[in-house]
């Protein structure tokens, strides 16, 4: 293996911490997410390879004013939501094996949805948000394989089950929702071209969306109402690149689009006391675009620096979800014993200005989250 071989694997597993930790929740493609997913940085592994890490993240974000009914008819109200997010934690694994010289199989855990936003009374003078949260976790099991058609091809596809589990309370409208769990199912399918000896790698993967039918239990008035809502979590396609530029410099990033437009929580009673507005939904899709440069300091040490983007989309956006694009920016160190190899980073980012349905301006949003990974291989 050369040097640059060398940087490229170092690197670009402390790049993928690196671009994870900027997930606490309400961060990444359409607020929701908190995983991008790396699966084809793992099946490119050497040998049988375990990892598992957890991510740490802080968002704030808070808002003025709102336009309510009050009497039917549309009326301003001054004041400040507050703080609204609240910090998460998330956990990750995987193995990765190789069955032949040519074949490959992964197996992998996380959580790539969540959400965790709380209003309290706020400075309004009357309780326009007061009351008003959710709570949504998901988890994620994925199995892949990859197959080497040449030297310098790969092919790989993969099964993914996703629970999803859900809660909200609407102050606004004394309406409250829960969900029981769900299990759905998806697949992943992709293609991958190298050159090793300047470590030049292409990726394209698509990620299938995952369909949940949902039990769920609504209220409102303190009527209890047993019902059935359909989501699904989007699907998306991710071109990875990297390219060797010096003996130990590599540069790397991504390109993503994701469908958050199929993304629609309407519970039926929440619809009907709303006059059809969605609990969460987008009115368009997200791009995020990532590059950085990793860097090989020492035999041991590895460091890699990042900058993620993801562009406004100027459309009202969901109150349990306020914030309209994001800048972020992403350090982090690999430091190896062999065979042991432990990462950790920082994230740090500014949250896009945004409005939603009610016109309150939220701005000023920021993130910061720190990360650790340990791997080892066999």
């Amino acid at each position: 293996m050369n040097e640059l071989q060398r940087t490229a694997r170092k690197a670009l597993g402390t790049v993928a911490l690196a671009t994870g930790i900027g997930a606490p929740g309400f961060v990444h493609a359409g607020a929701l997410e908190q995983v991008v997913p790396d699966t084809i940085r793992l099946l490119y592994e050497e040998g049988s390879h375990l990892e598992f890490g957890t991510i740490y993240g802080k968002p704030k974000q808070s808002g003025s004013g709102a336009t309510i009914p009050l009497g039917g008819v549309p009326t301003t109200i001054p004041g400040e939501t507050g703080q609204i997010f609240n910090s998460s934690t998330s956990f990750n694994g995987a193995f990765k094996t190789d069955l032949s010289d040519s074949v490959s199989v992964l197996l992998g855990f996380d959580q790539p949805y969540a959400g965790n936003t709380s209003y309290g009374a706020g400075t309004f003078a009357v309780p326009v948000y007061q009351g008003t949260d959710a709570l949504m976790e998901t988890y994620q099991i994925t199995g892949a394989i990859s197959y080497d058609v040449t030297d310098q091809v790969k092919v790989f596809g993969g099964l993914r089950a996703q629970r999803f589990d859900a809660e909200s309370n609407v102050g606004t409208f004394g309406y409250s929702v829960n969900a029981d769990k769900d299990w759905g199912y998806g697949f992943l399918a992709g293609a991958a071209y190298e050159r090793p000896e300047i470590a030049l790698r292409v990726a394209l993967t698509y990620y299938s969306s995952i369909e949940h039918n949902l039990s769920t239990t609504e209220s409102v008035g303190g009527s209890l109402f047993y019902t059935t809502t359909d989501v699904e979590t989007p699907q998306s396609v991710k071109l990875d690149f990297q390219t060797g530029v010096a003996p130990k410099t590599l540069v790397f990033g991504y390109i993503r689009w994701t469908d958050w437009t199929q993304f629609n929580v309407t519970p039926p009673v929440f619809g009907e006391v709303t006059g059809g507005l969605p609990l969460v939904a987008y009115e368009s899709d997200v791009w995020t675009y990532n590059i950085g440069v990793g860097r090989q300091l020492t035999d041991r040490l590895a460091g890699a620096f990042s900058i993620t983007y993801e562009p406004d989309t100027n459309e009202a956006m969901p109150t349990l979800a306020p914030y309209d694009g994001q800048l972020l920016a992403t350090l982090a160190l690999s430091y190896d014993m062999n065979p042991w190899n432990i990462s950790g980073g920082v994230t740090f980012g500014k949250l896009g200005d945004a409005r939603n349905a009610f016109d309150t301006d939220f701005n000023d949003g920021s993130i910061w989250g720190v990360g650790v990974r340990a791997s080892y291989n066999f």
